[in-house]
């Protein structure tokens, strides 16, 4: 079974999970091809923070809506600070949109939301984009996460929160997005005191030159502590420093380079059950 697929729309490319495909939602996870920014940034860099032309960004993130079928005034994102913050986002989140700009909530990493029409995305360039939706519940959740967010426990965080607006943790479909993994990912002292003691066997490996921290395989312990099934979660196989011809990395890059974007939303087929 392929649980993930490059699908194109236009000069646009983009990543899909199989346990996120249904009518009622729409997601994705770019890849760095189809947009117009230049070298380091090239080319569909949707990042408005790391130093590309605002003109080259926003004209990136109108090629990517348009490719999407989705409002640019419909999307809500976080002002991600590597927490675990998490926001429910309403429709009246974006109605002060004005123009086609996203709506940036203020320090906030993870985003949640029973509405259909309104957009969640979040930026990464190694870090994790968590994708999450209910079908029976109709929510769905979008969160950043690098190690920060890892060790803060951002997962089991998105998880919780789901619940307490009804979602039943069985129910819960997740799918990572690709990022940084443990073959490219050498890490500190500083970041491997950090990791929870009962899982740094697991997640935390050594190499000859020191700690490689695997952040994706973090992520699926803390969701599956969290109480969501193995089978409802889709890992993505895809490295993002090793892949290069299809992603942004910033440690690869050395700091300069563009951001990828995670996106869902609910299609306005039905309401959420309450």
């Amino acid at each position: 079974m392929v649980k993930e697929e490059i699908r194109t729309a236009g000069e646009i490319s983009y990543l899909t999970f199989e346990n996120l495909h249904s009518s009622e939602v729409l997601h994705a996870f770019t890849l760095r091809r189809g947009g117009v920014s230049v070298a380091p940034y090239n080319t569909l860099n949707l990042g408005g923070h790391v130093g590309d032309e605002p003109a080259a960004v926003k004209k990136n993130r109108q090629l990517l809506a348009e490719a999407l079928g989705y409002q640019g005034h419909h999307v809500v994102s976080g002002q991600q600070t590597h927490g675990i913050k998490i926001e429910q986002v309403v429709a009246g989140n974006r109605l002060s949109a004005s123009g086609g700009a996203e709506i940036v909530l203020p320090d906030t990493d993870g985003l949640i939301c029973l509405e259909p029409d309104v957009v969640l995305l979040a930026y990464a360039a190694d870090c994790t984009i968590l994708f999450f939706f209910d079908p029976q519940r109709r929510c769905i959740g979008l969160a950043h996460a690098g190690w920060r967010g890892a060790v803060a426990g951002m997962a089991p965080a998105m998880v919780e929160a789901m619940a307490r607006l009804g979602c039943l943790r069985q129910n819960i479909r997740v799918a990572l997005s690709p990022s940084i993994g443990p073959c490219c990912y050498q890490v500190g002292d500083n970041v491997a005191r950090e990791v929870a003691s009962h899982l740094a066997r697991d997640v935390l490996l050594q190499g000859k030159d020191g700690f490689y921290l695997d952040l994706p395989g973090y992520h699926l312990r803390l969701l599956q502590e969290a109480g969501i099934m193995a089978k409802n979660i889709i890992s993505s196989r895809y490295c993002t420093s090793c892949h290069q011809q299809h992603f942004f990395s910033y440690r690869f890059d050395g700091g300069r380079t563009g951001r990828m974007a995670g996106i869902i939303s609910l299609t306005p087929s039905r309401k959420a059950i309450i």
